[in-house]
Protein backbone atom coordinates (compact mmCIF):
# COMPACT_ATOMS: atom_id res chain seq x y z
CA UNK A 1 0.00 0.00 0.00
CA UNK A 2 1.17 3.26 -0.77
CA UNK A 3 2.56 6.09 1.68
CA UNK A 4 0.92 8.95 2.04
CA UNK A 5 3.65 10.96 0.48
CA UNK A 6 3.18 8.71 -2.34
CA UNK A 7 0.25 8.59 -2.66
CA UNK A 8 0.35 12.81 -2.83
CA UNK A 9 2.84 12.52 -5.47
CA UNK A 10 0.68 10.10 -7.53
CA UNK A 11 -2.84 12.55 -7.14
CA UNK A 12 0.00 15.72 -8.07
CA UNK A 13 1.32 13.64 -11.13
CA UNK A 14 -2.40 12.69 -12.48
CA UNK A 15 -3.24 16.34 -12.36
CA UNK A 16 0.06 17.59 -13.81
CA UNK A 17 -1.62 15.50 -17.16
CA UNK A 18 -1.89 18.11 -19.77
CA UNK A 19 -3.85 18.07 -22.98
CA UNK A 20 -5.97 15.12 -21.94
CA UNK A 21 -8.86 14.81 -19.17
CA UNK A 22 -7.21 13.16 -16.18
CA UNK A 23 -6.62 9.43 -16.46
CA UNK A 24 -5.84 7.94 -13.22
CA UNK A 25 -7.92 4.80 -12.52
CA UNK A 26 -6.66 2.19 -9.41
CA UNK A 27 -5.64 -1.00 -10.47
CA UNK A 28 -4.33 -4.28 -8.82
CA UNK A 29 -1.73 -4.88 -12.16
CA UNK A 30 -0.29 -0.80 -12.12
CA UNK A 31 -0.01 2.26 -10.06
CA UNK A 32 -1.37 4.37 -12.37
CA UNK A 33 -3.32 3.54 -16.08
CA UNK A 34 -3.06 6.09 -18.66
CA UNK A 35 -5.87 5.81 -20.92
CA UNK A 36 -5.70 8.80 -22.55
CA UNK A 37 -3.57 10.62 -24.58
CA UNK A 38 -1.52 13.44 -23.20
CA UNK A 39 1.48 14.26 -21.29
CA UNK A 40 2.28 12.99 -17.76
CA UNK A 41 4.62 13.49 -14.79
CA UNK A 42 4.76 12.42 -11.30
CA UNK A 43 5.92 10.49 -8.90
CA UNK A 44 4.67 6.86 -8.88
CA UNK A 45 5.93 3.81 -6.99
CA UNK A 46 4.89 0.03 -6.72
CA UNK A 47 5.22 -2.32 -3.94
CA UNK A 48 4.57 -5.79 -5.54
CA UNK A 49 6.99 -7.59 -8.44
CA UNK A 50 3.43 -8.15 -9.63
CA UNK A 51 2.67 -4.18 -10.19
CA UNK A 52 3.97 -2.03 -12.27
CA UNK A 53 3.76 2.09 -11.87
CA UNK A 54 2.68 3.07 -15.16
CA UNK A 55 0.47 0.86 -17.97
CA UNK A 56 -0.32 2.52 -20.77
CA UNK A 57 -3.55 1.49 -22.22
CA UNK A 58 -4.36 4.31 -25.24
CA UNK A 59 -3.13 3.87 -28.32
CA UNK A 60 -3.44 7.94 -28.34
CA UNK A 61 0.36 9.84 -27.78
CA UNK A 62 0.98 9.59 -24.59
CA UNK A 63 4.57 11.50 -22.98
CA UNK A 64 6.06 10.84 -19.82
CA UNK A 65 7.76 13.72 -18.70
CA UNK A 66 10.11 14.26 -16.09
CA UNK A 67 8.55 11.12 -14.16
CA UNK A 68 9.98 9.27 -10.89
CA UNK A 69 9.18 5.57 -11.05
CA UNK A 70 9.87 2.95 -8.07
CA UNK A 71 9.12 -0.56 -8.02
CA UNK A 72 10.30 -4.16 -8.09
CA UNK A 73 8.27 -4.56 -10.98
CA UNK A 74 7.78 -3.37 -14.39
CA UNK A 75 8.10 0.24 -14.45
CA UNK A 76 6.18 1.23 -17.46
CA UNK A 77 3.89 -1.32 -19.30
CA UNK A 78 3.06 -0.66 -22.77
CA UNK A 79 2.40 -4.21 -23.81
CA UNK A 80 -1.09 -4.09 -25.07
CA UNK A 81 -0.20 -3.30 -28.29
CA UNK A 82 -0.78 -0.19 -30.62
CA UNK A 83 1.05 2.23 -27.97
CA UNK A 84 2.67 5.30 -28.99
CA UNK A 85 5.02 6.58 -26.52
CA UNK A 86 7.62 8.54 -25.48
CA UNK A 87 9.59 8.72 -22.27
CA UNK A 88 11.85 11.73 -21.89
CA UNK A 89 13.66 12.52 -19.16
CA UNK A 90 12.41 10.21 -16.26
CA UNK A 91 14.40 8.12 -13.35
CA UNK A 92 13.57 4.94 -13.04
CA UNK A 93 14.67 2.72 -10.10
CA UNK A 94 14.59 -1.03 -9.97
CA UNK A 95 13.53 -2.14 -5.84
CA UNK A 96 14.47 -5.71 -4.90
CA UNK A 97 11.79 -8.20 -6.44
CA UNK A 98 8.61 -9.15 -3.46
CA UNK A 99 8.80 -13.00 -5.21
CA UNK A 100 11.60 -15.68 -5.60
CA UNK A 101 12.90 -16.33 -9.33
CA UNK A 102 12.30 -13.06 -10.58
CA UNK A 103 14.53 -10.41 -11.66
CA UNK A 104 13.54 -6.82 -11.15
CA UNK A 105 11.39 -5.23 -13.26
CA UNK A 106 12.01 -3.91 -16.85
CA UNK A 107 12.52 0.53 -17.10
CA UNK A 108 10.01 -0.33 -20.13
CA UNK A 109 8.69 -3.15 -22.25
CA UNK A 110 6.41 -2.44 -25.15
CA UNK A 111 4.90 -4.98 -27.18
CA UNK A 112 3.57 -4.12 -31.17
CA UNK A 113 3.86 -0.69 -30.31
CA UNK A 114 3.44 2.14 -33.14
CA UNK A 115 5.80 4.94 -31.74
CA UNK A 116 8.82 4.56 -29.14
CA UNK A 117 10.95 7.79 -28.25
CA UNK A 118 13.32 6.86 -25.19
CA UNK A 119 15.45 9.54 -24.43
CA UNK A 120 17.44 11.52 -21.37
CA UNK A 121 16.57 8.89 -19.21
CA UNK A 122 18.24 7.63 -16.14
CA UNK A 123 18.09 3.97 -15.00
CA UNK A 124 19.35 2.60 -11.64
CA UNK A 125 18.81 -1.61 -10.75
CA UNK A 126 16.11 -2.43 -13.74
CA UNK A 127 16.47 -4.72 -16.25
CA UNK A 128 16.29 -2.47 -18.99
CA UNK A 129 14.00 -2.07 -22.02
CA UNK A 130 12.79 -4.43 -24.33
CA UNK A 131 10.35 -4.07 -27.82
CA UNK A 132 8.92 -6.90 -28.51
CA UNK A 133 7.78 -7.08 -32.61
CA UNK A 134 6.29 -3.95 -34.01
CA UNK A 135 3.11 -2.36 -35.81
CA UNK A 136 4.17 0.60 -36.69
CA UNK A 137 5.36 1.68 -40.09
CA UNK A 138 9.00 2.78 -39.67
CA UNK A 139 8.63 5.93 -41.28
CA UNK A 140 10.41 8.69 -39.12
CA UNK A 141 7.42 9.10 -36.88
CA UNK A 142 6.59 5.40 -36.41
CA UNK A 143 10.04 4.18 -35.26
CA UNK A 144 11.79 3.35 -32.53
CA UNK A 145 14.79 5.63 -31.22
CA UNK A 146 16.69 5.17 -27.89
CA UNK A 147 19.02 7.64 -27.35
CA UNK A 148 21.05 9.52 -24.50
CA UNK A 149 19.99 8.02 -22.05
CA UNK A 150 21.97 6.86 -18.86
CA UNK A 151 21.83 3.27 -17.39
CA UNK A 152 23.53 1.73 -14.22
CA UNK A 153 23.82 -1.51 -12.95
CA UNK A 154 21.44 -3.32 -15.21
CA UNK A 155 20.38 -5.78 -12.97
CA UNK A 156 18.57 -9.39 -13.59
CA UNK A 157 19.78 -10.89 -10.09
CA UNK A 158 16.57 -12.94 -7.94
CA UNK A 159 16.34 -12.09 -4.44
CA UNK A 160 16.96 -15.42 -3.70
CA UNK A 161 20.10 -16.20 -5.35
CA UNK A 162 20.82 -16.53 -9.18
CA UNK A 163 19.24 -14.64 -12.05
CA UNK A 164 17.80 -14.12 -15.73
CA UNK A 165 20.33 -13.07 -17.87
CA UNK A 166 18.53 -9.98 -19.49
CA UNK A 167 19.76 -6.55 -21.79
CA UNK A 168 19.61 -2.91 -21.33
CA UNK A 169 17.95 -2.90 -24.50
CA UNK A 170 16.84 -5.72 -26.63
CA UNK A 171 14.62 -5.78 -30.03
CA UNK A 172 12.58 -9.15 -30.54
CA UNK A 173 11.05 -10.28 -33.11
CA UNK A 174 11.28 -6.37 -35.26
CA UNK A 175 11.22 -6.70 -38.51
CA UNK A 176 11.94 -4.64 -41.44
CA UNK A 177 11.56 -1.43 -39.11
CA UNK A 178 13.37 1.16 -40.85
CA UNK A 179 14.63 4.84 -38.93
CA UNK A 180 15.44 2.96 -35.60
CA UNK A 181 18.83 4.70 -34.31
CA UNK A 182 19.89 3.37 -30.85
CA UNK A 183 22.97 6.35 -30.19
CA UNK A 184 24.89 7.66 -27.53
CA UNK A 185 23.43 6.06 -24.78
CA UNK A 186 26.02 5.54 -21.27
CA UNK A 187 25.58 1.97 -20.12
CA UNK A 188 28.03 1.15 -16.46
CA UNK A 189 27.41 -2.20 -15.00
CA UNK A 190 29.42 -2.92 -11.86
CA UNK A 191 31.19 -6.78 -10.96
CA UNK A 192 28.62 -8.55 -8.26
CA UNK A 193 26.27 -5.41 -8.31
CA UNK A 194 24.47 -6.09 -11.38
CA UNK A 195 23.66 -9.40 -14.04
CA UNK A 196 23.62 -8.59 -17.83
CA UNK A 197 23.83 -10.76 -20.46
CA UNK A 198 24.30 -8.88 -23.93
CA UNK A 199 24.11 -5.16 -23.11
CA UNK A 200 22.02 -4.67 -26.56
CA UNK A 201 20.52 -7.49 -27.92
CA UNK A 202 18.85 -7.52 -31.46
CA UNK A 203 17.04 -10.81 -31.56
CA UNK A 204 15.33 -11.60 -34.83
CA UNK A 205 14.95 -7.87 -35.23
CA UNK A 206 16.04 -5.72 -38.70
CA UNK A 207 16.51 -2.74 -40.58
CA UNK A 208 16.48 -2.53 -44.19
CA UNK A 209 19.12 -2.03 -47.00
CA UNK A 210 17.68 1.12 -47.39
CA UNK A 211 17.42 2.21 -43.82
CA UNK A 212 19.83 -0.35 -41.56
CA UNK A 213 18.83 -0.36 -37.84
CA UNK A 214 21.39 1.70 -36.53
CA UNK A 215 23.39 1.39 -32.93
CA UNK A 216 26.05 4.21 -32.79
CA UNK A 217 28.20 6.00 -30.59
CA UNK A 218 26.84 4.31 -27.54
CA UNK A 219 29.45 3.64 -24.19
CA UNK A 220 28.82 -0.22 -22.45
CA UNK A 221 31.25 -0.89 -19.83
CA UNK A 222 30.90 -4.23 -17.47
CA UNK A 223 29.04 -7.51 -18.68
CA UNK A 224 29.89 -10.19 -15.85
CA UNK A 225 29.42 -13.43 -14.49
CA UNK A 226 27.47 -13.73 -10.93
CA UNK A 227 29.99 -13.95 -9.15
CA UNK A 228 32.16 -11.87 -11.26
CA UNK A 229 34.92 -14.76 -11.37
CA UNK A 230 32.77 -17.48 -12.20
CA UNK A 231 34.86 -19.32 -15.19
CA UNK A 232 32.18 -19.22 -17.93
CA UNK A 233 29.55 -16.55 -19.32
CA UNK A 234 27.68 -15.90 -22.13
CA UNK A 235 27.44 -12.01 -22.64
CA UNK A 236 28.90 -9.29 -24.67
CA UNK A 237 28.50 -5.43 -25.26
CA UNK A 238 26.34 -5.71 -28.67
CA UNK A 239 25.20 -8.82 -30.28
CA UNK A 240 23.08 -10.00 -33.22
CA UNK A 241 21.30 -12.80 -32.56
CA UNK A 242 17.85 -14.91 -33.20
CA UNK A 243 17.01 -18.67 -34.68
CA UNK A 244 15.20 -17.34 -37.43
CA UNK A 245 14.44 -19.92 -40.07
CA UNK A 246 14.29 -17.33 -42.70
CA UNK A 247 16.04 -14.00 -44.49
CA UNK A 248 13.30 -12.01 -43.61
CA UNK A 249 12.96 -12.99 -40.15
CA UNK A 250 16.57 -13.37 -39.21
CA UNK A 251 18.09 -10.42 -37.77
CA UNK A 252 19.48 -8.14 -40.79
CA UNK A 253 20.49 -4.80 -41.97
CA UNK A 254 22.33 -3.83 -38.68
CA UNK A 255 25.08 -1.16 -38.65
CA UNK A 256 27.13 -0.48 -35.64
CA UNK A 257 29.71 1.73 -35.72
CA UNK A 258 31.55 4.47 -32.91
CA UNK A 259 30.48 2.76 -29.99
CA UNK A 260 32.91 2.11 -27.31
CA UNK A 261 32.64 -1.26 -25.08
CA UNK A 262 34.36 -1.75 -21.89
CA UNK A 263 35.43 -4.59 -20.03
CA UNK A 264 32.71 -7.41 -20.93
CA UNK A 265 33.47 -10.62 -19.94
CA UNK A 266 32.73 -13.60 -22.81
CA UNK A 267 33.00 -10.83 -25.96
CA UNK A 268 32.76 -7.18 -26.73
CA UNK A 269 30.59 -7.46 -30.05
CA UNK A 270 29.63 -10.20 -32.20
CA UNK A 271 27.37 -10.83 -35.07
CA UNK A 272 26.06 -14.51 -33.96
CA UNK A 273 22.65 -14.54 -36.47
CA UNK A 274 21.34 -12.92 -40.15
CA UNK A 275 22.83 -11.32 -42.43
CA UNK A 276 24.01 -7.84 -43.91
CA UNK A 277 24.85 -6.93 -40.46
CA UNK A 278 27.93 -4.76 -40.59
CA UNK A 279 29.97 -3.72 -37.45
CA UNK A 280 32.82 -1.19 -37.65
CA UNK A 281 34.82 1.42 -36.34
CA UNK A 282 34.19 0.75 -32.85
CA UNK A 283 36.57 0.33 -29.72
CA UNK A 284 36.51 -3.49 -28.06
CA UNK A 285 38.75 -3.03 -24.75
CA UNK A 286 38.89 -5.09 -21.53
CA UNK A 287 42.03 -5.47 -19.59
CA UNK A 288 40.56 -9.05 -18.09
CA UNK A 289 40.73 -7.54 -14.38
CA UNK A 290 38.30 -6.47 -11.57
CA UNK A 291 38.58 -3.33 -10.11
CA UNK A 292 40.69 -4.95 -7.50
CA UNK A 293 43.07 -5.98 -9.65
CA UNK A 294 42.52 -9.88 -9.62
CA UNK A 295 42.01 -11.74 -13.28
CA UNK A 296 38.37 -12.10 -14.83
CA UNK A 297 38.47 -15.89 -15.89
CA UNK A 298 35.21 -15.31 -17.95
CA UNK A 299 36.96 -13.51 -20.81
CA UNK A 300 37.12 -14.87 -24.27
CA UNK A 301 37.43 -12.91 -27.63
CA UNK A 302 36.92 -9.04 -28.38
CA UNK A 303 34.45 -10.07 -31.45
CA UNK A 304 33.14 -12.76 -33.91
CA UNK A 305 31.44 -13.63 -36.46
CA UNK A 306 29.84 -16.96 -36.20
CA UNK A 307 26.92 -18.87 -37.05
CA UNK A 308 25.43 -19.28 -33.70
CA UNK A 309 22.29 -21.46 -34.53
CA UNK A 310 23.81 -22.95 -37.51
CA UNK A 311 21.49 -21.78 -40.04
CA UNK A 312 21.77 -22.04 -44.23
CA UNK A 313 23.64 -20.07 -46.17
CA UNK A 314 19.84 -18.73 -46.94
CA UNK A 315 19.68 -17.02 -43.74
CA UNK A 316 23.50 -16.08 -42.07
CA UNK A 317 25.24 -14.59 -45.19
CA UNK A 318 26.94 -11.48 -45.98
CA UNK A 319 28.21 -9.90 -42.72
CA UNK A 320 31.36 -8.61 -42.03
CA UNK A 321 33.83 -6.45 -39.22
CA UNK A 322 35.83 -3.94 -40.56
CA UNK A 323 38.54 -1.28 -39.19
CA UNK A 324 37.50 -1.90 -35.31
CA UNK A 325 40.07 -1.12 -32.64
CA UNK A 326 40.33 -3.45 -30.00
CA UNK A 327 42.40 -4.67 -27.00
CA UNK A 328 40.66 -7.59 -25.33
CA UNK A 329 42.60 -9.67 -22.61
CA UNK A 330 42.19 -13.39 -22.82
CA UNK A 331 44.20 -15.14 -20.02
CA UNK A 332 46.19 -17.62 -21.91
CA UNK A 333 45.30 -16.89 -24.99
CA UNK A 334 47.78 -15.29 -27.67
CA UNK A 335 45.65 -13.93 -30.82
CA UNK A 336 48.18 -11.35 -31.86
CA UNK A 337 49.75 -11.05 -28.47
CA UNK A 338 50.26 -13.01 -25.26
CA UNK A 339 46.81 -13.05 -22.95
CA UNK A 340 45.09 -11.74 -25.65
CA UNK A 341 42.03 -13.00 -27.81
CA UNK A 342 40.87 -9.61 -30.13
CA UNK A 343 39.80 -11.65 -32.69
CA UNK A 344 37.65 -15.13 -32.38
CA UNK A 345 40.56 -17.21 -33.73
CA UNK A 346 38.25 -19.91 -35.49
CA UNK A 347 35.32 -17.06 -36.03
CA UNK A 348 36.42 -13.82 -37.43
CA UNK A 349 36.84 -14.55 -41.47
CA UNK A 350 34.79 -11.53 -42.13
CA UNK A 351 37.04 -9.16 -39.61
CA UNK A 352 39.08 -7.19 -41.67
CA UNK A 353 41.18 -3.97 -41.35
CA UNK A 354 41.67 -4.39 -37.27
CA UNK A 355 43.95 -2.15 -34.94
CA UNK A 356 45.12 -4.30 -32.54
CA UNK A 357 46.00 -2.08 -29.63
CA UNK A 358 49.21 -2.89 -27.85
CA UNK A 359 49.95 -3.90 -24.57
CA UNK A 360 49.37 -3.25 -21.47
CA UNK A 361 45.73 -3.12 -21.60
CA UNK A 362 44.82 -2.01 -18.18
CA UNK A 363 42.25 -0.44 -15.59
CA UNK A 364 43.83 3.24 -17.11
CA UNK A 365 43.31 1.61 -19.98
CA UNK A 366 39.85 0.91 -19.29
CA UNK A 367 39.46 4.38 -17.70
CA UNK A 368 41.03 6.46 -20.53
CA UNK A 369 38.52 4.96 -22.77
CA UNK A 370 35.30 6.11 -21.14
CA UNK A 371 36.86 9.62 -20.58
CA UNK A 372 37.63 9.38 -24.69
CA UNK A 373 34.14 8.64 -25.21
CA UNK A 374 32.77 11.74 -22.63
CA UNK A 375 35.09 14.11 -24.92
CA UNK A 376 33.38 12.73 -28.04
CA UNK A 377 30.04 13.84 -26.53
CA UNK A 378 31.02 17.05 -25.65
CA UNK A 379 32.09 18.35 -28.88
CA UNK A 380 29.46 16.34 -30.68
CA UNK A 381 26.62 18.88 -28.25
CA UNK A 382 25.44 15.60 -27.21
CA UNK A 383 23.98 15.41 -23.37
CA UNK A 384 23.43 12.16 -21.51
CA UNK A 385 21.15 11.23 -18.89
CA UNK A 386 19.00 13.86 -17.21
CA UNK A 387 17.91 17.43 -17.95
CA UNK A 388 18.73 18.81 -14.67
CA UNK A 389 16.16 22.00 -14.87
CA UNK A 390 13.25 19.39 -15.92
CA UNK A 391 14.92 16.69 -13.45
CA UNK A 392 13.69 19.08 -10.45
CA UNK A 393 10.58 19.72 -11.91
Amino acid sequence: MLTTFWTRLLVAGALLATGATCALRSAPDAVLVIRKGGTYTGHYQSTSSGQACIRIATTEPVVLEGCELRGPGLLIDARGGGANLTVRNCRGYGEQPTTDNQARGRFLEINDGTHLLAERNYLDHTSGLLVYRWQGAGTAAQTITVRANQARNIDGRYRNGGGALVSFLQLNQVHGVEHIDISWNEIVNMPNHSLVEDNINLHNSSGTARSPLLVHHNYIQGAYPLPATAPKFTGSGITTDGDASSALTTTAYVEAYQNTVVSTCNAGMNIAAGHHNYFHHNRIITSGLLPDGSRLPATYAGTAVFNGYEKPGTVFFGNRMHSNTIGFVSWGRHSPYPNRHDLSTDACAPCTGTRHLPGPITLQTEAQEHASWQTQLRQAGQQVGLITSLASN
